[in-house]
């Protein structure tokens, strides 16, 4: 019988879905009304997916098929984040700081139990709204709500993409080994952060096709010209953040293999 332990909270979980969904490359010809109504039936859709392969894992003969599954997908988020992460240090700050960090950051995911993120994430949560209500205080001026109804604004070139992460199929195996409640709704951060994105944007510049890091060179205040550097060093902190909770997310499923496989023998 599988020893029951604490698992990932539902903060810990949300914090890197949010912080992966704010890193994906933004999505051109695109509208605001665009993304919300077709960006929701698809967020809409991996939750019921979501559900059912929550469902799945229930049945034993299931359970190997979902741990190498798991074990390969967090394994791939864990290198896409840190090479972002080192991308943003390279390009915005001219540093190298992340690789010389990543020892130290794997040892620490490795090493630190699932519940011990808990902490952290809760603290990293109030850093996000912080750098939320910044970056509408100082993009709020330059909103010009007209965007919004322009006839190039509203037309749909393209159908918008919600990303899929691995936290979406495979939350029942972070979130403990007792009866976890229900995570399904994760897709809907990655639908929020994009339409919030999307919206941002059209508001800010228009029908323009710019980078979505335009949005933050954009902030301007009777006080500070840019604040840019300060809230990519808040997603860099949440991207340190993930890199250690998907290498705590490889060895979990690493411990449940080989708790599985003892109880094969057995």
């Amino acid at each position: 019988m599988i020893q029951k332990q604490k698992g990932f909270s539902a903060p810990v979980l949300a914090l890197s879905v949010w912080t992966a969904a704010l890193a994906e490359e933004m999505q051109t010809g695109i509208s605001p009304r665009g993304m919300i109504i077709h960006g929701a039936v698809q967020a809409l859709l991996l939750t019921c997916i979501s559900g059912v392969f929550s469902a799945c894992w229930q049945r034993a003969a299931m359970q190997w098929v979902w741990l190498f599954s798991a074990g390969a997908w967090f394994l791939a988020e864990l290198f896409g984040t840190v090479m972002q992460a080192q991308n943003i240090c390279q390009q915005e700050f001219r540093s190298m700081a992340l690789i010389g960090l990543l020892p130290l950051l794997l040892w620490a995911g490795w090493c630190i139990p699932p519940s011990g993120w808990d902490a952290p994430a809760r603290v990293l949560w109030w850093f996000v709204l912080l750098g939320g209500l910044v970056c509408l205080t100082g993009l709020a001026g330059q909103m010009d709500w007209a965007h919004l109804l322009t006839a190039d604004a509203v037309q749909l070139t393209r159908w918008p993409r919600v990303p899929l992460y691995a936290e979406y199929l495979f939350w029942p195996l972070l979130a403990g080994y007792e009866e976890p409640r229900s995570m399904s709704w994760l897709p809907w951060l990655t639908f929020l952060a994009q339409a919030g994105l999307t919206a941002g944007m059209c508001l800010v510049f228009g029908a323009a096709d710019y980078p979505a890091q335009e949005l933050l060179r954009a902030w301007s205040a009777d006080v500070f010209s840019r604040m840019d550097a300060l809230l990519l060093l808040i997603w860099l902190t949440c991207a340190i953040f993930r890199t250690g909770f998907l290498c705590a997310a490889v060895r979990t499923v690493w411990q449940r293999a080989v708790q599985c496989g003892k109880g094969a023998v057995k």
